[in-house]
């Protein structure tokens, strides 16, 4: 499994996550969990974490999911381990998936 810091997208998010131990603990313990979650379920994907133009932190998920029903669920699922990582801290990370069209 890939080390998750290699999944931050930019370098906002970089620079946050030094900056930041605890914003660093959630993203660490969320990104691994999804990732691992990911790779189970045996569909192409790509994840990354990234600090939008807005300045808020987002967990990125592309899928290559193949129904609306399959969607929901992957997207409940990631974002039940993004608030067990959390388990009540005030972080705030977005977490969003969208469909992965090509897999090259």
């Amino acid at each position: 499994m890939t080390d998750w810091k290699v999944l931050l997208a930019n370098s906002g998010i970089r620079i946050q996550v030094r900056r930041d131990p605890l914003l660093a603990q959630v993203l660490g313990q969320a990104l691994s969990g999804i990732q691992g979650y990911l790779s189970r379920l045996g569909l192409p994907y790509r994840l990354d974490a990234q600090l939008t133009r807005g300045g808020e932190y987002l967990i990125r998920m592309r899928v290559a999911y193949r129904s609306q029903e399959e969607r929901d669920r992957i997207w409940d699922r990631a974002a039940a381990i993004l608030e067990q990582a959390r388990a009540g801290r005030q972080v705030h990370i977005l977490c969003g998936i969208s469909r992965l069209t090509s897999v090259n």
